[in-house]
């Protein structure tokens, strides 16, 4: 072997002697793994239907509603009590009245579908009796009083009234939708 090759193959493997730990040199590092147990899901909110309901005039005696007979005016109040199930943290909602539920006997007649309308532009929501239907839900099941007053606002003018006369429409079928919100 030539004095060359002998002399290259020492520097080299000088060279690996030297970068034997040349890995760790000035970069440490550390790790450990979450503990077991680290798992999170996702809450919810639930809404039950109403464990009970009336409905009231605006002297606040109770009514029925087959064969009432309401004028621009006039106003009607439905009180529901439900269970709010929330499971979860910060869980922030509304409870919001099905549009549904206020709705013409004959969606073809003018008269129906004027009252409908009028009235339920006129709905107004109170949750325990605050105004409003934003809530914030502690975890676990609650009782909720769903106030949802129903108003056949004075229109004024015959002309407004004069379209929903002798209108008819549902109010028997009130339901509610649940729905989370952002904080």
């Amino acid at each position: 072997m030539n004095k060359i090759a002998k002399s290259t193959l020492a520097a080299a493997a000088g060279v690996a002697l030297l970068m034997g730990g040349a890995g760790t040199l000035a970069a440490w590092s550390d790790g450990t793994f979450a503990p077991l147990g680290s798992l999170i899901s996702a809450g919810d909110l639930q809404l039950s239907d109403p464990s009970s309901s009336v409905w009231r005039d605006e002297t606040g005696a109770v009514i029925t509603l087959d064969g009432l007979r309401i004028a621009p005016g006039d106003t009607i109040i439905h009180e529901a009590t439900m269970q709010l199930t929330a499971h979860g943290e910060n869980l922030h909602g509304e409870i919001l009245l099905d549009p549904a539920s206020i709705a013409p006997v004959d969606p073809g007649a003018a008269a129906d579908v004027a009252l409908a309308n009028l009235l339920a532009t006129s709905a107004a929501h109170t949750l325990d009796g605050r105004p409003g239907t934003s809530f914030t839900a502690t975890p676990g099941t609650q009782k909720v009083l769903v106030t949802t007053t129903i108003v056949w606002p004075d229109g004024g003018t015959p002309a407004t009234d004069n379209a929903a006369m002798r209108g008819r429409v549902t109010l028997g079928d009130m339901s509610f939708t649940v729905t989370q919100t952002i904080g």
